[in-house]
């Protein structure tokens, strides 16, 4: 049998000055690329005022086609504005994946999207104009731009009507997407795998010492942008009340990342930190290189995922790959994957501080088996995500 060929479009992909933007999507569809050839087109947004605004800079020393693992990818531009006019985006971008696609012709049988806006048009057009079947995946709520209440809302819920089929990271969303557009039917639920080539059980003092860590500290681990939705503020709740227990006053909680696109919440996080006399107790780390996370993982004691809304966290499925035990909020596909193997830690509702506490306690005091754990986990890897896909 013939492979597959696949046109995969996708608004969030990584590229050369963001490597590990949207890298979950760069891990699944290198994966499938065992299995079908696959082309990849990310385009980028642009305009004049881009030149002027420091967070978009970087944006033009992005090259126009990249070869990544088994992938190429096509990065042509397309006219976007800045937090206006986002319907000038639907013409402008299929405008942009028409200009790649002349260049190489169209000989695919599917089109494969990744994310909903400005993706969802475009692969409505595509497959009209080349008779293939389109199908997109919902990578996190924010993916059905509820919270925007724009032109990008109507049209998510528009072509979540037409779409040939749906694979959603969690039961959440493909509930909302039914909710919305009345798309269960056609919506199949497979969630993340996990890079366990890069992320395995190591010795914990080893890491420690590693990254000057006290063996003596106990250690809770955040891993993520510096946003409110990621939850931080929390954990720090949290926090001060365990470090108050006798036999968890030497609780550290590090903090691992730097602003992200939906903003940058550093100043009130620190601002709650110093109210609550906390600063030897929290440590912002700062942004840290994807292939050095596993000694951050082994190192801490317990991993903690305090978000308000994810899709399938890849940091969750790479710190509990680590051996790492986990407490994490009941979002996106997280009840899947803290069931898919016995003990992993616990799950807390949103904004539960009391649950957090309760939860990271248990786990700062508890003896685990983390080498069986990380073994448990490295059955969920990518190659097993491609072939339910596929």
């Amino acid at each position: 049998m013939p492979r597959k060929r696949l046109l995969a479009l996708s608004y969030l992909f990584p590229n050369v000055e963001k490597p590990n933007h949207g890298i979950f999507v760069y891990n699944r569809l290198n994966a499938m690329a065992k299995y079908a050839d696959i082309t990849v087109i990310n385009p980028i947004p642009w305009s004049p005022l881009h030149f002027f605004i420091n967070k978009f800079k970087h944006l033009r020393n992005i090259p126009v086609k990249t070869q990544r693992g088994n992938l190429t990818i096509y990065h042509p531009r397309y006219l976007s504005i800045p937090g206006y006019a986002k319907g000038i985006e639907i013409p402008t971008y299929r405008s942009a994946v028409k200009k790649v696609i002349n260049e190489i012709g169209f000989d695919f049988d599917l089109i494969d999207l990744h994310w909903t806006f400005p993706d969802l048009p475009t692969g409505d057009y595509l497959s009209k104009k080349y008779g293939v079947p389109y199908r997109l995946t919902l990578r996190g709520m924010e993916a059905f731009h509820q919270q925007d209440g724009d032109i990008r809302e109507a049209t998510v819920v528009k072509y979540l009507k037409k779409v040939d089929s749906i694979i959603s990271l969690s039961e959440e969303m493909a509930y909302t997407a039914d909710r919305v557009a009345n798309a269960r039917y056609k919506t199949n639920v497979v969630r993340n795998g996990v890079d366990t080539a890069a992320f395995f059980y190591k010795d914990k003092t080893a890491c420690r010492n590693k990254l000057q860590i006290p063996t003596e500290h106990r250690v809770i681990l955040g891993v993520g942008a510096l946003i409110y939705r990621k939850g931080f503020d929390v954990v720090i709740d949290a926090l001060k009340t365990i470090v108050n227990t006798t036999a968890l006053n030497n609780t550290h909680f590090y903090i691992l990342g730097a602003e992200g696109a939906e903003g940058d919440y550093r100043k009130e996080l620190k601002k709650q930190v110093s109210d609550l006399q906390l600063n030897d107790h929290v440590h912002f780390v700062g942004a840290v290189p994807n292939n050095q996370l596993v000694d951050w993982y082994n190192a801490a004691d317990v991993f903690c995922l305090s978000s308000r809304g994810e899709g399938s966290p890849n940091v969750l499925t790479e710190a509990l790959a680590s051996g790492c035990p986990a407490v994490a909020t009941k979002v996106g596909s997280v009840p899947e994957i803290m069931n898919s193997e016995p003990n992993l830690g616990y799950v807390v509702d949103v904004d539960d501080v009391h649950e957090t506490i309760k939860a990271l306690s248990e786990l700062l005091l508890a003896e685990t088996d983390r080498k069986q754990q990380a073994e448990n986990l490295h059955k969920y890897t990518w190659d097993w995500c491609a072939k339910q896909l596929l």
